[in-house]
């Protein structure tokens, strides 16, 4: 069985994205049109799981690749599309904050 914990809505999910955000953007401004907070976290008074969800929108598959690599160089591992077509998902291997890219 696992444990799933749901939390409070949290006022510093906000700034935590913002953060995650100034640290992968350096990294990805070239083939990025921009990084957005998704998921529960990023809906003002929603109680969640305290992970912070992230999309990097690119304008097409061609800039996949090239992120795939380009997130790999700055501690992101490329783990899949986890079952959802047009969709590919990163863990950080040294992850400060909860996260799902």
């Amino acid at each position: 069985m696992h444990t799933i914990i749901v939390s409070d809505y949290n006022p510093n999910w906000p700034t935590a994205f913002q953060q995650l955000r100034a640290e992968i953007w350096p990294a990805v401004q070239d083939i990025a049109i921009t990084i957005e907070h998704v998921g529960s976290t990023s809906v003002p008074g929603l109680a969640a799981k305290p992970v912070i969800d992230m999309s990097i929108v690119v304008e097409s598959e061609r800039e996949v690749h090239v992120g795939i690599e380009t997130l790999a160089r700055v501690g992101y591992e490329h783990v899949g599309n986890l079952g959802v077509e047009g969709r590919e998902s990163f863990k950080q291997t040294e992850e400060p904050i909860a996260q799902n890219l």
